[in-house]
């Protein structure tokens, strides 16, 4: 592999798919730390609804990127990308494999790749964009730069609010300035590991983790992050928000684990067009190939029903966990030229 690239292992794919369980019997037998990918197990506090492992379930494997900002912070993905790199080098100066393990798929990537670059936002320009509502800074946004406005959430006020400012300050598309940067400037390659079940496996997995949440005490958590930091953008995340409905009295609590589920399931369909699109955007390599054996996976539609739309299933391979770790040792013990992705169904 060319001079200056770090080698990672990933554990990636949408949420319930089994990548935390998995990442641990991995590390355990590559000798591999664990470098978290999560866009919200990065705050302190937020535990049962980003599913954070407990001390006791990690097992002794050592975990970087847990609990580094206070959830008053706003998300910065440059601080998450030095953050991660310096824990990348470090993990490699000792000997040890980094596994990147996660399921937000742009951190991974500007991980990866680097950030393109865009002017600062001045403070006008913020406090301008600021003030407007939600359906109006998403109006604005997709009139002025369509492909961003349907790649985003119109709930992820966050990101539209960002893109939104980067229109104001430059007069240019963000779509267009980071189809120009194509994030190029890779630093580290990955062999990555995307969990792929089929997607009524994944919905009752889903099910399950919704109900969990909320049994171990979600609703309670929330309330505790709400009187110690106030209504802080990291709580309009998936469960959080739920939860904080419940407490405005907004949603039942007889319907709180069902919203929950019906959310979580729209984000990973979201999560699994992520991994059918990014890898020939980046210039990736995939497994399976065309000509190797694979199973078909089940591919996801959006809810309600009236909004049909689906994605197509995956060509995966199917792997124990011990021998899926298998196949990475032997594939490690050659160069990685570029990053790789293999799409995995996990077998009994």
């Amino acid at each position: 592999m060319a001079q200056g690239f770090l080698t990672t292992v990933a554990v990636c794919g949408p949420t319930a798919s089994g990548k935390s369980a998995l990442s641990i019997d991995m590390a355990k037998a590559l000798g591999a730390e664990v470098v978290n990918v999560d866009s919200v197990q990065v705050y302190r506090g937020l535990d049962i609804g980003s599913a954070k492992l407990t001390q006791a379930e990690q097992g002794g494997v050592p975990h970087h990127l847990l609990d580094v900002f206070e959830p008053s912070q706003p998300a910065n993905v440059a601080q998450f990308r030095e953050l991660a790199l310096a824990a990348v080098r470090d993990v490699s100066a000792r000997g040890k494999v980094p596994l990147l393990v996660g399921g937000s798929g742009m951190y991974f990537t500007i991980l990866l790749h680097g950030l393109a670059e865009v002017p600062p936002t001045p403070v006008e320009v913020r406090a301008a964009v600021a003030v407007l509502a939600p359906e109006a800074m998403y109006e604005e946004l997709a009139a002025a730069d369509p492909e961003t406005a349907a790649r985003l959430n119109r709930n992820d006020i966050q990101r539209i609010s960002r893109a939104l400012e980067i229109v104001r300050v430059t007069g240019k598309k963000p779509s267009e300035i980071f189809a120009q940067h194509e994030f190029a400037g890779a630093e580290v390659a990955s062999l990555v590991i995307v969990l792929c079940r089929p997607r009524n496996e994944l919905y009752s997995r889903i099910d399950a983790r919704s109900a969990l949440m909320v049994e171990q005490g979600l609703v309670e958590e929330t309330r505790a992050i709400l009187d110690r930091v106030g209504d802080v953008p990291a709580l309009e995340t998936l469960g959080y928000k739920q939860a904080k409905a419940l407490l405005a009295r907004d949603l039942s609590r007889e319907k709180l684990v069902h919203e929950i589920a019906l959310h979580t399931r729209r984000f990973a369909k979201r999560q699994m067009t992520y991994w059918r699109n990014e890898p020939a955007k980046r210039g990736w390599l995939t497994r399976p190939s065309d000509d190797e054996t694979a199973h078909e996976v089940a591919g996801f539609e959006t809810f309600p029903a009236r909004a049909q739309k689906r994605i197509k299933g995956f060509r995966a391979l199917r792997f124990t966990a011990q021998e899926l770790v298998l196949a990475v040792q032997q594939r490690l013990a050659h160069p990685l030229e570029r990053t790789e992705v293999w799409y995995v169904q996990p077998s009994a």
